[in-house]
């Protein structure tokens, strides 16, 4: 197989050529938008991450990945690793106040239009942004995806497994979003709040890796329906997609914990100089 036949779309997502070239787009226009005093080597470290991780969502989603991952339980398992925990991390903190600067007027302005219309879609987002229920929903949609039944339908139904991923790579960009998003820059109010966030989501993700891994049976016969892509075990292949659930899948939680403190950290020094 060639690098072209890898990357041509198994099935195309107008919808997904939309969001990363438009996402891309956006990002390039508040880069042309930046002082070039600001063009630091940081910047261009940021820069690198946002568009690995944009490209990384295209790659599990729009080329022969996508076809594993229907074929594969572990492969469909890095999949949503990657949706939900790798690409929407590096594109967080791929510097998102970047895209800011080349957001239409009527969005920058969104604190000064009418309750009427900032209502119906802040009461929602304020909603599934709540401290108490983000991290349940981060870890639910892990769980809710892999309850036997319902991964079955969504394997076999084109429109539940769009949304299956849909619903991975949104909820991943909120949820980092809020964890590490330019809102929040390492003060005292929310430090605490997003360490405990971070320590909950964690525990989850290890045990439903550990039961998939540690599983004496097959759970998830919809690949033996639909045939596996490469000639692997039932069990070889749940085994490794519990491995991918359980280890990566902790460590991309752990150093969400760790770039939390680091931005305490951070925080913490530049007012110890503005003290001094």
């Amino acid at each position: 197989m060639t690098i072209i036949e890898f990357l041509t779309p198994w099935e195309f997502s107008p919808a997904l050529v939309v969001f990363v070239v438009g996402l891309g787009a956006f990002y390039y226009l508040g880069m042309c938008a930046t002082d070039n005093a600001n063009k630091t080597a940081k910047y261009y470290w940021q820069a690198t991450g946002f568009y690995i991780g944009l490209a990384s969502i295209y790659l599990v989603s729009h080329s022969y990945l996508d076809y594993l991952s229907q074929y594969m339980f572990w492969v469909h398992r890095f999949q949503h690793l990657v949706l939900h925990h790798f690409a929407p991390l590096l594109i967080i903190l791929g510097g998102v106040e970047i895209i800011r600067k080349s957001l239409p007027r009527w969005l920058v302005n969104w604190p000064a239009l009418p309750a009427v219309i900032r209502l119906p879609f802040e009461l929602p987002y304020r909603l599934i942004q709540h401290p108490v229920i983000a991290p349940v929903v981060f870890v639910g949609l892990i769980y809710l995806w892999l309850i036997p039944d319902i991964h079955f339908a969504a394997m076999l139904s084109q429109k539940l497994y769009y949304l299956m991923n849909w619903s991975m790579l949104i909820d991943g960009l909120l949820f980092w979003w809020l964890i590490l998003g330019p809102d929040w820059k390492g003060e005292e109010q929310g430090f605490s709040v997003r360490i405990i966030m971070m320590l909950v989501v964690v525990v989850p993700q290890q045990l439903l890796g550990a039961y998939l891994t540690l599983s004496s049976s097959v759970i998830y016969d919809v690949y033996d329906v639909c045939g596996r892509a490469w000639p692997i075990s039932p069990m070889a292949d749940q085994i490794y997609g519990g491995i991918v659930t359980w280890i990566p899948a902790s460590m991309m939680s752990v150093l969400g914990l760790v770039l939390v403190l680091r931005r305490r950290l951070n925080h913490q020094k530049r007012m110890e100089n503005e003290i001094s």
